[in-house]
């Protein structure tokens, strides 16, 4: 905290301010928000680059990406900050008005995109980042804006199945970096397959090559989205959603192969397999599978395409084990939910009287359970008469009661088909087999974590994109917008880092807390920015013998610095 008494001290916290700002220096955010943001004539001050790189700083700094505190946390690191940037900063220059002019900009799909394409080149040159993946992938943000005055925040279903007012993100990402290149902000209704081609475009023009392979979830499997991939010249791997488009597929791989006879192909994890290429230990396969090729036509932008399409059926045995364990468990749970359907006859227990309400009854519970076609039933009625005696005005007559008794038992053929096809799924490619071979395309699969963890730092501590506490869709937008750019910082340096200590086969410590001792080979940015937490700057009032006093770097902050590519003058022009 500053001492206000001009004529003592004062002090700044340092921090990691040095390190986020020498990153964003070096990706070009100042120039190329300023070449695309055109301010107002009367703007006056800071250019929108330049505050949008502090805030930026401030976002990632302090973990938070309210409007409201960033004037006051500039007041605080002033000098800091116009040491840093050469620039004469003023605290005025990020008011919530500023900020919510530079927000409104970035919402700008022109404005927006010509800034991505600028950055995403940029990246891929001054660092020579590998192009030939990408990855394609939405998450949702829910809020609490209500959903009946925008475009943007729509009630939509949710991954739990549930609806609520939210929005999505798609990403399309650099892998195996986890490095956003193309992010699209649409409303949270909107279905998800249309979203995968604009994003897949607007990648591939700023990629500038052919022959990228795109890896997605199933809801990039859509026939067109493949074919537009496969007219592009580029290639695919995706899982089929073929319970929803080819219901029967699956089984009939499975049939084909197994009147084959054909042995599956066993799949290793990379670290797995012997160094000395001699035959690995059949324990330790995570999966197998075996392929078919199949021809795929489509009409393209009015032109039809038609190429060849391999498909890698593969069993993955933790897939299957929890497939499996799921079954019987549901099966268990249905089953006595079936049998409590029709209860022996006493005080308290309800009985069903009506054959439709039976039926309709047992097909609540199948779906409820997900065990459609594996039970049999046997209905019965049962009718019980009551003679009653004549009474006052009433003559005697019979009196007749029904009830329903179902006899449940387990549809054993189809159970055993459900679990032979336990852990199977189908994924196409268009890849060619010596560039993606069976083995390869698992692994290339299992990397989706790598796309998770692009969303697992937006939805975390340091970004944040929820809870939005902005009401302005365009404000909300551009908020988004911003907190990406934050998501490419933190994706760079975790790059350069892991990059530079595989190229010296060495390890860093001393980013763990509590465990000084403890190294890596794979350090996350937020782990190294937490590093050089505890550095203050000591500003002497003037006619002092010293202006400024800075906190001694430490060997660990040193080595972060190298690894990053940071120049040490970060700290020292302090």
């Amino acid at each position: 905290m500053t001492n206000k008494d001009e004529n003592n001290p004062s002090i700044e916290r340092v921090d990691d301010i040095p390190v986020i700002y020498g990153l964003l220096e070096r990706m070009g955010i100042q120039a190329i928000m300023d070449s695309g943001i055109k301010p107002h004539g009367n703007w006056l001050g800071l250019s929108p680059g330049w505050v949008i790189t502090l805030w930026l700083t401030h976002i990632l700094s302090e973990k938070n990406h309210l409007m409201e505190p960033v004037q006051q946390w500039v007041r605080r690191h002033l000098f800091t900050l116009t040491r840093l940037s050469g620039q004469p900063v003023r605290e005025l220059d990020f008011t919530d008005d500023r900020l919510a002019i530079c927000l409104r900009e970035l919402s700008e799909s022109d404005v927006w995109q010509e800034i991505e394409d600028q950055l995403g080149q940029r990246l891929i040159r001054v660092y020579d980042l590998k192009t030939d993946r990408l990855r394609l992938d939405a998450t949702l943000g829910t809020v609490h804006h209500d959903p009946e005055n925008g475009a943007l925040f729509r009630v939509g279903k949710t991954k739990s199945g549930l609806y609520e007012t939210q929005f999505k993100v798609m990403l399309a990402s650099l892998d195996p970096l986890g490095l956003p290149l193309v992010v699209d902000v649409k409303p949270g209704n909107d279905a998800d397959d249309p979203l995968y081609l604009p994003s897949y475009r607007r990648a591939k023009k700023m990629m500038l090559r052919d022959g990228i392979l795109v890896v997605g979830d199933s809801k990039m499997s859509a026939l067109l989205t493949r074919g537009t991939i496969a007219a592009g010249h580029d290639s695919y791997l995706a899982p089929l959603a073929d319970k929803k488009d080819e219901p029967a597929l699956l089984s009939q791989l499975l049939e084909a192969w197994l009147e084959r006879k054909a042995e599956a192909l066993r799949v290793f994890l990379p670290e797995d397999l012997p160094a000395d290429d001699s035959t690995p230990d059949p324990n330790l396969a995570i999966a197998r599978g075996f392929e078919v090729t199949r021809s795929r036509t489509v009409m393209v932008k009015g032109k039809e395409a038609t190429w060849d399409e391999r498909l890698l059926v593969i069993q993955s045995y933790s897939y299957m084990k929890s497939m499996l364990a799921g079954l019987r468990q549901r099966l268990d749970k249905a089953e006595a939910a079936l049998l409590a359907l029709t209860p022996p006859c006493q005080r308290g227990k309800k009985q069903i009287r009506e054959e439709a309400k039976l039926l309709s009854a047992i097909e609540q519970v199948e779906k409820q359970y997900r065990v459609q076609g594996f039970f049999q039933y046997d209905p019965k009625e049962e009718v019980t008469e009551r003679r009653v005696r004549a009474y006052k005005d009433k003559p005697a007559h019979v009196e007749r009661q029904v009830r329903y008794q179902v006899t449940v038992s387990r549809n054993q053929p189809a159970i055993k088909t459900a679990e032979f096809e336990a852990g199977w799924r189908i994924y196409a490619t268009n890849e060619s087999t010596e560039r993606l071979s069976l083995s390869q395309a698992v692994s290339a699969y299992r990397d989706q974590i790598i796309a998770e963890n692009v969303f697992r730092r937006l939805h975390g501590k340091m970004l944040s994109i929820t809870p939005l506490y902005v009401q302005r869709e365009d404000h909300a937008q551009g908020l988004i917008h911003l907190l990406t750019l934050g998501a490419r910082v933190l994706a760079l340096g975790d790059y350069l880092g892991r990059e530079a200590l595989a190229k010296d086969g060495n390890e860093l410590a001393g980013v763990y807390t509590g465990n000084p001792k403890r190294s890596t080979s794979r350090p996350t940015t937020e782990r190294m920015l937490r590093a050089f937490d505890g550095i203050n700057l000591v500003i002497f009032p003037p006619g002092s013998h010293h202006s400024t006093y800075l906190t001694d770097l430490m060997p660990v902050h040193e080595r972060i610095l190298a690894l990053l590519g940071l120049r040490r003058s970060l700290f020292s022009c302090l």
